[in-house]
């Protein structure tokens, strides 16, 4: 199969990188954003272990916070507007990070 994501954050807070950021992975599937298709050529995806109805953990957070950080420094083109989950990208095939998944909390982490 050729499923990975960039990135994976433990419930502990780990962070895990199973592909550089200038490279391809294999998140997204279909999936189409702001009139692009194909996400995978384009986006770095992260994904949070857990499920779509179980609260994420603090430290999950902090780290998600802080990895969000690094990467729009580096990558400018990357903003506020342009985070968003799987569910938006791939609306009735995917569904996380699901209805648990914080978001303001989140952005207003981000500043």
């Amino acid at each position: 199969m050729r499923v990975s994501s960039h990135l994976l954050i433990r419930r502990d807070g780990e962070i895990v990188q199973f592909v550089g950021f200038e490279q391809r992975a294999w998140h997204a599937g279909v999936s189409s954003f702001q009139g692009r298709t194909r996400c995978n050529d384009f986006s770095i995806g992260i994904e949070l272990e857990g499920t779509d109805n179980d609260a994420y953990s603090e430290a999950q957070y902090k780290s998600l916070v802080h990895v969000t950080k690094v990467i729009m420094h580096n990558y400018p083109a990357i903003s506020l507007g342009r985070i968003v989950g799987h569910n938006d990208i791939a609306p009735g095939r995917k569904t996380d990070p699901g209805s648990s998944f914080d978001w303001a909390q989140y952005r207003q982490q981000l500043g």
